[in-house]
Protein backbone atom coordinates (compact mmCIF):
# COMPACT_ATOMS: atom_id res chain seq x y z
CA UNK A 1 0.00 0.00 0.00
CA UNK A 2 2.76 2.18 0.58
CA UNK A 3 3.40 3.25 -2.84
CA UNK A 4 -0.57 3.99 -3.48
CA UNK A 5 -0.72 6.07 -0.56
CA UNK A 6 1.81 7.95 -1.52
CA UNK A 7 1.01 8.21 -5.31
CA UNK A 8 -2.36 8.42 -4.89
CA UNK A 9 -2.30 12.15 -3.20
CA UNK A 10 -3.54 13.47 -6.92
CA UNK A 11 -6.35 11.46 -6.90
CA UNK A 12 -7.50 12.01 -2.93
CA UNK A 13 -6.92 15.40 -3.58
CA UNK A 14 -9.25 15.85 -6.42
CA UNK A 15 -11.58 12.52 -6.26
CA UNK A 16 -14.41 14.88 -4.15
CA UNK A 17 -14.40 17.55 -6.73
CA UNK A 18 -13.74 15.83 -9.38
CA UNK A 19 -16.03 17.44 -11.90
CA UNK A 20 -15.04 21.30 -11.22
CA UNK A 21 -11.50 20.14 -11.62
CA UNK A 22 -11.74 18.65 -14.65
CA UNK A 23 -13.85 21.08 -16.06
CA UNK A 24 -11.46 23.96 -14.64
CA UNK A 25 -8.20 22.31 -16.36
CA UNK A 26 -10.55 22.12 -19.56
CA UNK A 27 -12.33 25.34 -19.66
CA UNK A 28 -9.01 27.17 -18.61
CA UNK A 29 -7.15 27.52 -21.47
CA UNK A 30 -3.78 27.28 -19.41
CA UNK A 31 -1.00 25.54 -20.78
CA UNK A 32 0.26 24.92 -17.25
CA UNK A 33 -2.56 23.35 -16.10
CA UNK A 34 -3.12 20.97 -18.18
CA UNK A 35 -0.80 17.66 -18.00
CA UNK A 36 -3.58 15.99 -17.60
CA UNK A 37 -2.09 12.55 -17.09
CA UNK A 38 -1.06 13.39 -13.65
CA UNK A 39 -4.34 12.40 -11.72
CA UNK A 40 -3.48 8.85 -11.01
CA UNK A 41 0.09 9.15 -10.90
CA UNK A 42 2.61 6.75 -8.84
CA UNK A 43 -0.83 4.44 -8.26
CA UNK A 44 0.16 0.92 -9.20
CA UNK A 45 -2.85 -1.02 -10.52
CA UNK A 46 -3.94 -4.25 -8.40
CA UNK A 47 -6.10 -7.24 -9.00
CA UNK A 48 -8.56 -6.17 -6.22
CA UNK A 49 -12.11 -5.78 -7.17
CA UNK A 50 -13.95 -3.01 -5.30
CA UNK A 51 -17.03 -5.08 -3.64
CA UNK A 52 -20.45 -3.01 -3.53
CA UNK A 53 -18.02 0.07 -4.92
CA UNK A 54 -21.69 2.45 -4.44
CA UNK A 55 -21.19 2.26 -0.39
CA UNK A 56 -17.59 4.39 -0.17
CA UNK A 57 -17.46 7.40 0.56
CA UNK A 58 -16.62 8.53 -2.77
CA UNK A 59 -17.41 5.79 -5.55
CA UNK A 60 -15.00 4.41 -8.02
CA UNK A 61 -12.47 7.19 -7.08
CA UNK A 62 -11.86 5.54 -3.73
CA UNK A 63 -11.44 2.33 -5.29
CA UNK A 64 -8.87 4.13 -7.99
CA UNK A 65 -6.90 5.05 -5.30
CA UNK A 66 -5.96 1.81 -3.69
CA UNK A 67 -4.73 0.71 -7.61
CA UNK A 68 -8.36 -1.09 -7.70
CA UNK A 69 -8.71 -2.36 -11.42
CA UNK A 70 -12.18 -3.35 -10.60
CA UNK A 71 -15.58 -1.62 -9.34
CA UNK A 72 -18.97 -3.33 -8.87
CA UNK A 73 -22.17 -1.14 -8.93
CA UNK A 74 -25.70 -2.62 -8.32
CA UNK A 75 -28.13 -1.29 -11.23
CA UNK A 76 -31.96 -0.66 -10.91
CA UNK A 77 -33.96 0.61 -13.48
CA UNK A 78 -36.68 2.71 -12.32
CA UNK A 79 -39.03 5.22 -14.16
CA UNK A 80 -35.89 5.04 -17.22
CA UNK A 81 -33.20 5.87 -15.41
CA UNK A 82 -30.51 3.41 -14.17
CA UNK A 83 -30.25 3.77 -10.27
CA UNK A 84 -27.33 2.25 -8.24
CA UNK A 85 -27.90 1.28 -4.69
CA UNK A 86 -28.19 -2.41 -2.76
CA UNK A 87 -31.74 -2.56 -2.38
CA UNK A 88 -34.31 -0.60 -3.39
CA UNK A 89 -34.69 1.41 -0.26
CA UNK A 90 -31.25 2.66 -0.90
CA UNK A 91 -32.22 3.88 -3.98
CA UNK A 92 -31.89 7.87 -4.78
CA UNK A 93 -32.57 10.29 -7.84
CA UNK A 94 -28.79 11.56 -7.75
CA UNK A 95 -27.25 8.36 -7.14
CA UNK A 96 -26.96 7.01 -11.03
CA UNK A 97 -24.99 4.73 -13.22
CA UNK A 98 -24.03 8.19 -14.49
CA UNK A 99 -23.26 10.52 -11.95
CA UNK A 100 -21.56 7.61 -9.71
CA UNK A 101 -19.46 6.08 -12.30
CA UNK A 102 -20.01 6.96 -16.31
CA UNK A 103 -19.70 10.60 -16.05
CA UNK A 104 -16.57 10.59 -13.83
CA UNK A 105 -14.99 7.62 -15.62
CA UNK A 106 -15.27 9.83 -19.05
CA UNK A 107 -13.77 12.99 -17.54
CA UNK A 108 -10.96 10.96 -16.45
CA UNK A 109 -10.19 9.43 -19.47
CA UNK A 110 -10.65 12.56 -21.12
CA UNK A 111 -7.71 14.14 -18.98
CA UNK A 112 -5.50 10.80 -19.54
CA UNK A 113 -5.83 10.91 -23.47
CA UNK A 114 -5.24 15.09 -23.87
CA UNK A 115 -5.08 16.37 -27.26
CA UNK A 116 -1.56 17.60 -28.41
CA UNK A 117 0.45 18.74 -30.93
CA UNK A 118 3.31 16.56 -30.13
CA UNK A 119 3.90 14.51 -33.73
CA UNK A 120 3.45 11.46 -31.33
CA UNK A 121 -0.10 11.71 -30.49
CA UNK A 122 -1.53 14.29 -32.88
CA UNK A 123 -2.54 10.72 -34.55
CA UNK A 124 -2.95 8.32 -31.41
CA UNK A 125 -6.90 7.28 -30.84
CA UNK A 126 -8.05 7.81 -27.37
CA UNK A 127 -5.91 4.51 -25.89
CA UNK A 128 -4.90 5.49 -22.37
CA UNK A 129 -6.94 3.74 -19.39
CA UNK A 130 -7.24 5.51 -16.02
CA UNK A 131 -4.38 4.61 -14.57
CA UNK A 132 -1.25 6.42 -15.34
CA UNK A 133 0.91 4.22 -14.16
CA UNK A 134 -0.08 1.19 -16.78
CA UNK A 135 -1.91 2.81 -19.67
CA UNK A 136 -2.82 -0.14 -21.23
CA UNK A 137 -4.42 -1.72 -17.95
CA UNK A 138 -8.38 -1.52 -18.64
CA UNK A 139 -10.05 -1.01 -15.73
CA UNK A 140 -13.19 -3.78 -15.57
CA UNK A 141 -16.99 -2.18 -14.52
CA UNK A 142 -19.04 -4.81 -12.49
CA UNK A 143 -22.62 -4.09 -13.46
CA UNK A 144 -24.80 -6.13 -11.21
CA UNK A 145 -28.83 -5.80 -12.69
CA UNK A 146 -30.77 -6.24 -9.61
CA UNK A 147 -34.26 -5.31 -11.93
CA UNK A 148 -35.64 -7.18 -14.76
CA UNK A 149 -32.70 -7.86 -17.00
CA UNK A 150 -34.38 -7.84 -20.26
CA UNK A 151 -35.61 -4.20 -19.59
CA UNK A 152 -32.38 -3.17 -18.20
CA UNK A 153 -29.88 -4.33 -20.18
CA UNK A 154 -30.75 -2.57 -23.13
CA UNK A 155 -30.48 0.65 -20.96
CA UNK A 156 -27.28 -0.29 -20.30
CA UNK A 157 -25.96 -0.83 -23.67
CA UNK A 158 -27.71 2.81 -24.09
CA UNK A 159 -25.77 4.15 -21.43
CA UNK A 160 -22.59 3.14 -22.96
CA UNK A 161 -23.17 5.05 -26.28
CA UNK A 162 -20.94 7.99 -25.61
CA UNK A 163 -17.94 5.42 -24.88
CA UNK A 164 -18.70 3.36 -27.70
CA UNK A 165 -18.53 6.38 -30.04
CA UNK A 166 -14.84 7.14 -28.33
CA UNK A 167 -13.59 3.38 -28.95
CA UNK A 168 -13.46 3.18 -25.11
CA UNK A 169 -15.19 -0.39 -24.52
CA UNK A 170 -13.78 -3.81 -24.83
CA UNK A 171 -15.26 -5.43 -27.77
CA UNK A 172 -15.41 -8.54 -29.28
CA UNK A 173 -15.74 -8.72 -33.31
CA UNK A 174 -17.73 -12.07 -33.59
CA UNK A 175 -16.57 -11.60 -37.58
CA UNK A 176 -13.18 -11.90 -36.72
CA UNK A 177 -13.37 -13.69 -33.78
CA UNK A 178 -11.30 -11.42 -31.94
CA UNK A 179 -10.74 -9.07 -28.82
CA UNK A 180 -9.94 -5.92 -28.49
CA UNK A 181 -8.98 -4.21 -24.94
CA UNK A 182 -9.75 -1.09 -24.50
CA UNK A 183 -9.59 1.32 -21.43
CA UNK A 184 -13.16 0.47 -19.69
CA UNK A 185 -14.25 -3.56 -19.80
CA UNK A 186 -18.11 -3.66 -18.98
CA UNK A 187 -19.20 -7.17 -17.01
CA UNK A 188 -22.96 -7.76 -16.39
CA UNK A 189 -24.26 -10.20 -13.55
CA UNK A 190 -26.94 -10.48 -11.68
CA UNK A 191 -29.98 -10.90 -13.43
CA UNK A 192 -28.01 -9.75 -16.31
CA UNK A 193 -29.68 -12.24 -19.41
CA UNK A 194 -26.93 -14.25 -21.31
CA UNK A 195 -28.72 -14.45 -24.28
CA UNK A 196 -28.85 -10.89 -24.57
CA UNK A 197 -24.95 -10.75 -24.10
CA UNK A 198 -24.63 -13.19 -26.80
CA UNK A 199 -27.42 -11.27 -29.18
CA UNK A 200 -24.90 -8.18 -29.32
CA UNK A 201 -23.79 -8.56 -32.54
CA UNK A 202 -21.58 -8.49 -34.43
CA UNK A 203 -19.72 -6.66 -31.92
CA UNK A 204 -20.13 -7.44 -28.32
CA UNK A 205 -18.84 -4.52 -25.29
CA UNK A 206 -20.65 -5.99 -22.53
CA UNK A 207 -19.58 -9.46 -21.13
CA UNK A 208 -21.08 -11.76 -18.65
CA UNK A 209 -20.16 -13.18 -15.60
CA UNK A 210 -20.31 -16.96 -16.32
CA UNK A 211 -20.94 -19.20 -13.00
CA UNK A 212 -17.94 -20.64 -11.73
CA UNK A 213 -19.53 -24.02 -10.53
CA UNK A 214 -20.88 -24.13 -13.56
CA UNK A 215 -17.73 -23.16 -15.53
CA UNK A 216 -17.37 -26.43 -17.62
CA UNK A 217 -20.76 -25.55 -19.27
CA UNK A 218 -20.55 -24.92 -22.80
CA UNK A 219 -22.50 -21.81 -23.00
CA UNK A 220 -19.62 -20.18 -21.11
CA UNK A 221 -17.48 -18.80 -23.68
CA UNK A 222 -14.23 -16.55 -24.09
CA UNK A 223 -16.18 -14.60 -26.40
CA UNK A 224 -19.06 -14.30 -24.31
CA UNK A 225 -17.66 -14.23 -20.13
CA UNK A 226 -14.58 -12.08 -19.16
CA UNK A 227 -15.18 -13.34 -15.54
CA UNK A 228 -16.46 -16.30 -13.69
CA UNK A 229 -17.77 -16.14 -10.31
CA UNK A 230 -18.89 -17.99 -7.30
CA UNK A 231 -19.91 -17.70 -3.50
CA UNK A 232 -16.80 -19.03 -1.34
CA UNK A 233 -19.43 -19.50 1.52
CA UNK A 234 -21.89 -21.27 -0.56
CA UNK A 235 -19.06 -23.53 -2.44
CA UNK A 236 -17.20 -24.25 1.22
CA UNK A 237 -21.12 -24.89 2.91
CA UNK A 238 -19.18 -23.03 5.84
CA UNK A 239 -18.09 -19.39 6.15
CA UNK A 240 -16.28 -19.22 9.47
CA UNK A 241 -13.70 -21.75 8.50
CA UNK A 242 -10.48 -20.99 9.97
CA UNK A 243 -8.59 -22.42 6.87
CA UNK A 244 -9.11 -23.92 3.33
CA UNK A 245 -7.86 -27.41 3.51
CA UNK A 246 -6.01 -29.48 1.03
CA UNK A 247 -9.15 -31.35 -0.53
CA UNK A 248 -11.29 -27.68 -0.70
CA UNK A 249 -8.01 -26.10 -2.33
CA UNK A 250 -7.71 -28.60 -5.09
CA UNK A 251 -11.77 -28.33 -5.88
CA UNK A 252 -11.18 -24.30 -5.66
CA UNK A 253 -7.84 -24.88 -7.93
CA UNK A 254 -9.88 -27.24 -10.46
CA UNK A 255 -12.24 -24.81 -11.25
CA UNK A 256 -10.15 -22.22 -11.47
CA UNK A 257 -7.92 -23.88 -14.22
CA UNK A 258 -11.15 -24.44 -16.31
CA UNK A 259 -11.70 -20.99 -16.19
CA UNK A 260 -8.27 -20.31 -16.84
CA UNK A 261 -8.26 -22.95 -20.04
CA UNK A 262 -11.07 -20.99 -21.34
CA UNK A 263 -9.36 -17.93 -21.29
CA UNK A 264 -11.52 -16.42 -18.25
CA UNK A 265 -10.91 -15.12 -15.41
CA UNK A 266 -11.76 -16.01 -11.92
CA UNK A 267 -13.32 -14.60 -8.14
CA UNK A 268 -14.67 -15.73 -5.27
CA UNK A 269 -17.17 -13.45 -3.61
CA UNK A 270 -18.88 -13.72 0.11
CA UNK A 271 -15.37 -14.61 1.28
CA UNK A 272 -14.63 -14.21 5.24
CA UNK A 273 -14.57 -10.69 6.52
CA UNK A 274 -13.82 -11.53 10.15
CA UNK A 275 -11.63 -12.01 11.93
CA UNK A 276 -9.42 -10.31 9.81
CA UNK A 277 -6.35 -12.85 10.04
CA UNK A 278 -8.92 -15.39 8.29
CA UNK A 279 -9.71 -12.70 5.87
CA UNK A 280 -6.01 -12.20 4.83
CA UNK A 281 -5.64 -16.47 4.98
CA UNK A 282 -8.12 -16.62 2.57
CA UNK A 283 -7.26 -13.89 0.65
CA UNK A 284 -3.68 -15.45 0.39
CA UNK A 285 -4.73 -19.18 -0.27
CA UNK A 286 -7.08 -18.61 -2.99
CA UNK A 287 -4.30 -16.32 -5.02
CA UNK A 288 -2.20 -19.52 -4.60
CA UNK A 289 -5.20 -21.90 -6.28
CA UNK A 290 -4.52 -19.18 -9.11
CA UNK A 291 -7.64 -16.97 -8.31
CA UNK A 292 -7.65 -13.59 -10.62
CA UNK A 293 -9.41 -11.18 -8.62
CA UNK A 294 -9.48 -10.23 -4.79
CA UNK A 295 -13.18 -9.51 -3.55
CA UNK A 296 -12.88 -7.11 -1.02
CA UNK A 297 -14.77 -4.32 1.13
CA UNK A 298 -11.72 -3.31 2.83
CA UNK A 299 -9.48 -2.01 0.32
CA UNK A 300 -6.77 -0.89 2.44
CA UNK A 301 -6.44 -4.56 4.07
CA UNK A 302 -6.66 -6.55 0.04
CA UNK A 303 -4.12 -3.64 -1.10
CA UNK A 304 -1.60 -4.98 1.70
CA UNK A 305 -2.01 -8.82 0.76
Amino acid sequence: MQNGAVGSSAILFARSTIGALAGSVMQSGLPELQYSTDLTRGIVPKNIHSHNDYWRQVPLLDALSFGCKSVEADLHLVNGEILVGHKSVSLSSPRTLNSLYLDPLLEILQMQNPSSDFPANSTAATVNGVFDYDPEQSLQLLLDYKTDGPTLHPAVISALDRFRSLDLLTTWNSATSSLSTRPLTVVCTGNCPLSLVNAQQPLRDIFFDAPLNDIGNSSYTYANSMMASTSLKRFTGWMNMLDIDDALFAKIQGMVQAAHAKGIRTRFWETPNWPTFVRDNTWRTLLRAGVDWLNADDLLAASQI
